[in-house]
């Protein structure tokens, strides 16, 4: 009786795995089955990562988010900003 032991290759678009039984005491092995599966990615990010540039497939969704994000830290800033000259009575009526 062996031990089952599973090997994994995890690579930049695509997982390799093996299943060996090893018996240690009789120093024997065999294969009990292996393979892979291939992630298809576009063309031109195959290109890019080639050339050594690292690209995300989310870049463009975390940049349109970084833009929300910091337009709504700058309306947060005038809100406050209005409440502090509110309080301190240097803003017309009509602001307040």
């Amino acid at each position: 009786m062996g031990k089952n032991i599973l090997g994994l290759d995890l690579g930049t678009n695509s997982i390799g795995w093996a299943l060996i039984e090893q018996n240690f005491e009789e120093k024997q092995g065999q294969i009990l089955g292996m393979g892979s599966r291939v992630t298809p990615m576009s063309q031109d990010i195959l290109g890019e990562f080639g050339k050594g540039n690292s690209v995300s497939q989310t870049a463009e969704r975390t940049s349109y988010r970084s833009t929300r994000r910091l337009r709504e830290r700058y309306l947060l800033r005038r809100e406050r900003l209005h409440r502090v000259l509110n309080v301190l009575g240097f803003l017309p009526t009509h602001y307040a």
